[in-house]
């Protein structure tokens, strides 16, 4: 992008047009004590060439994926992106276009759109997917509005601690301004009790939230769950690893009403954090509730087929006391992405990916719990990420070690959990191989790596 700067000559003139004798003029309306009472502290001046060299140091402080070997979870994973998505999600047609506000010239994005929720709706078992949200996060507090909508209980909800505490937090924040309730289940073994769960859940709650596999990587007992909440007249609202689903069962298969995701692992890289992909599919009765656009199939006045938004309940379209939700947009480029991803590996290309995540996982495991420093936390099944106990309480440590190494090793969980301050949560991906998995367990065992 060109930077051309203002003359002198141009700040008269745009000053003269809005009636205003000066800069200052401009900010007047802004109280004095909370102005810069001083100059800016800026370095003095350097070339072109001076600058791009300083710019270029610091950005070699920063520590990526692209740069470490990753295993880093807790919702963004480094997983394999095929070359075919940047390829077509490059292309002008779909980089630069907007909300398909005319179907007659927006056809390419209502049908990847289209595409989209049909690849959703096969990959989860459920009726009908929206045209995506903004991430996992915002999913999951649609979720929890959507069942409050269709239950018509707005006070109550229950939730599990093994639930990613950032999704809890969205809703928490939400519910600030709400006559609503927020119960958080304990899962201090890993899992939620579903005693302690029951006992939560009574005729007042809306849904429950779980996460499977849950933000410590175990695999919570779903079935059981639905039953405990549709005997309460509750909905079950599910947040699921999309990868996972090439091998554990669907969420429609489990009894869940509706199911929400972070869709970044579906052919979107880390990214330092987003954007990223807020995934949601639900059953057919709860169509009309559903936050965002769902885009339809038809055919024109010739025959032909052809794409509609076919529901569009954002405040945008509709009186703002009707919208389903004040979200006035979507992550449609990487709604794009997933569906890409999704056609390219195929069902049998999502299993593939999905046994190299347990496999490795498993192996990793193994290995760093062979030693005497490190144990697993909870010893129950897990996906791709699992939760280490350090016997010697330095976690921080170690992960600082295992930066020098060139290893991003996992994240501290004391963050989110204090009592679990000596616990690490390793995500390990199809992208690691045997070699860089035994560095980074030699690395957390206190051995020297090998290069």
């Amino acid at each position: 992008m060109g930077y051309t700067f203002h003359t002198s000559e141009d700040q008269r003139i745009m000053l003269e047009a809005v009636g205003a004798n000066s800069l200052d003029d401009l900010i007047e309306q802004i109280p004095p004590e909370i102005r810069l009472q001083r100059p800016l502290d800026l370095p003095p001046a350097r070339g072109e060439l001076e600058l791009t060299q300083h710019l270029e140091n610091l950005a070699r402080k920063n520590i990526g994926a692209g740069s470490a070997v990753c295993f880093l979870g807790g919702g963004s994973y480094d997983h394999f992106v095929p070359a075919v998505v940047d390829a077509l999600a490059s292309r002008g047609e779909f980089y630069t276009s907007y909300t398909p506000y005319q179907p007659e010239v927006s056809q390419g994005n209502l049908q990847v759109m289209f595409e989209y929720q049909t690849l959703i709706c096969q990959l989860t078992g459920m009726d009908v997917s929206n045209a995506s949200l903004y991430d996992g996060g915002t999913a999951a507090v649609e979720a929890v509005l959507l069942s409050m909508s269709v239950t018509k209980r707005s006070r109550k909800v229950v939730t599990v601690a093994s639930v990613h505490p950032e999704y809890r937090q969205v809703i928490g924040t939400y519910f600030a301004h709400l006559d609503a309730e927020l119960v958080t289940v304990p899962a201090t073994a890993g899992v939620v009790s579903l005693e302690d769960l029951a006992a939560a859940v009574d005729d007042q709650t809306a849904c429950v939230l779980l996460q499977q596999p849950n933000f410590f990587g175990c695999l919570e007992q779903v079935e059981a769950i639905a039953k405990i909440a549709h005997d309460r007249g509750a909905l079950l609202v599910l947040a699921v690893d999309p990868v996972s689903l090439g091998l554990l069962k669907r969420p429609g298969d489990l009894g869940v009403d509706v199911v929400v995701a972070e869709g970044q692992s579906l052919g979107t890289p880390m990214s330092f954090g987003g954007p990223y992909l807020g995934i949601m599919a639900c059953r057919e009765p709860f169509l009309r509730r559903m936050p965002g656009r769902i885009a339809g199939q038809t055919v024109d006045r010739r025959g032909k087929r052809c794409w509609v938004l076919t529901l569009q309940t954002r405040e945008q379209h509709i009186r703002r006391e009707k919208a389903t939700s004040n979200i006035c947009t979507n992550q449609g480029l990487f709604a794009l992405r997933a569906a890409i991803y999704l056609t390219a590996m195929g069902p049998q290309g999502l299993r593939e990916t999905a046994e190299l995540c347990l496999r490795k996982s498993r192996y990793a495991l193994e290995r760093v719990t062979g030693g005497e420093r490190w144990k697993s936390a909870f010893g129950l099944p897990t996906f791709k990420e699992f939760v280490v106990r350090d016997r010697q309480c330095k976690v921080r440590e170690a992960l600082d070690e295992a930066v020098r190494a060139g290893i991003l090793a996992g994240l501290p969980l004391g963050r989110w959990y204090p009592d679990l301050d000596d616990c690490l949560l390793v995500a390990v991906t199809e992208k690691r191989t045997k070699d860089e998995i035994d560095r980074w367990s030699d690395c957390l065992l206190g051995r020297r790596p090998t290069a």
